[in-house]
């Protein structure tokens, strides 16, 4: 679509014409579909809610909303400046309404440059001290897994440490990791490969596929992965999720696997890694679920594995992306300054 607001506008009476034509109809009727799918689902349900309020604010202020003028979105940014919103909330609430605009090929008002300024001062104003959380390391992984393996029998403690050695092994986002079915898995005799179907660097759907060793010794993803299988009895090949609720059965004392046809929730997720962090004497605080991807990239690079190779495995969109996520080590920081001559 133009980039100029007049000339969408303009665009969007020429497919009026179309709407009852006898073979072009369908076509038009269409559009508004494909168009959405410009964007990823989440990021429409995202956009969606943000506008929604937009518009509840301008039906109070008596303002119209589709198409909105550039003085009542300014005035809507600056009460959220006002406000001390989250620079993500402030940009949610610009691109929600740039991306209602464009699709409904309506004169925007988010393409005029004061508004980008409102932006750009908005987030200088609101900007706060970025604060990474922790990778997880090799050592925390050798006590997770010593801790939650004494009784190897206990599903619940399996399926933390095979979530946290499959993230950190495999650089999976939570995404990647909640959504891996059963079918998903391809076992090999000296690795492990997990195709992703769906990833937030791979936009067209492509499909992508991770790589996992079988390392034979104590911390071994593919060993541990096998005997969590086996004992939550997820059938081979079939489309049940790996991660999922698991409850106690009062008979028996033993847990068990339920409702294998759906995934872990974000938040239970982080509340297993946290719970289990803890366990082990960590503050909990100090690590999220992308830990364990930073954690395995950071290792990798501290051992000097080739950058083409943990592009590949990392799955990344561009080198700056890589970069934000790695923690060197000591020793990789002082081969600067070693390296002076000094």
């Amino acid at each position: 679509f133009f980039t100029d607001s007049t000339r969408l506008v303009s665009h969007w009476k020429d497919l009026e014409k179309y709407k009852f034509h006898p073979y072009l109809s369908g076509s038009v009727h269409a559009l508004p579909a494909i168009v959405k799918n410009a964007r990823a689902t989440a990021t429409n349900k995202k956009y969606d809610l943000y506008f929604e309020k937009f518009r509840k604010w301008c039906i109070q202020n008596y303002f119209s909303y589709l198409p909105a003028s550039v003085s009542s979105v300014a005035l809507f940014l600056g009460g959220l400046i006002q406000q001390k919103v989250s620079v993500s909330v402030l940009e949610a609430y610009f691109y929600s309404i740039n991306w209602q605009h464009k699709i409904s090929l309506n004169i925007n008002p988010c393409l005029d440059d004061f508004l980008t300024l409102i932006l750009e001062g908005g987030k200088r104003t609101l900007g706060k001290p970025l604060n990474k959380k922790e990778p997880i390391t090799k050592d925390i992984l050798l006590k997770l897994v010593r801790h939650y393996t004494i009784d190897k029998h206990n599903l619940l403690f399996l399926r933390t440490c095979v979530l946290c050695l499959l993230g950190f092994s495999g650089f999976l986002r939570f995404s990647e990791l909640a959504n891996i079915r059963m079918c998903d898995l391809d076992f090999q005799s000296n690795f492990l490969e997990i195709k992703i179907p769906k990833s937030k660097t791979d936009l067209y759907r492509r499909g992508n596929s991770v790589v996992i060793a079988k390392t034979r010794n104590e911390l071994c993803p593919v060993f541990w992965l096998r005997k969590y299988i086996a004992l939550a009895g997820i059938i081979e090949k079939s489309d049940e999720f790996l991660f999922t609720a698991i409850n106690l059965k009062k008979i028996s004392g033993e847990y068990k696997a339920t409702n294998k046809s759906k995934s872990l929730s974000y938040t239970r997720c982080r509340e297993i890694l946290r719970s289990a962090l803890k366990d082990i004497g960590l503050d909990s605080s100090l690590y999220a679920l992308h830990s364990l991807r930073s954690g395995g990239v950071s290792a990798a690079a501290n051992n000097k594995v080739p950058d083409r190779f943990l592009k590949v495995h990392w799955r990344w969109a561009t080198d700056r992306a890589k970069d934000g996520y790695i923690k060197d080590s000591i020793e990789q920081k002082l081969l600067v300054s070693l390296n002076l001559g000094l």
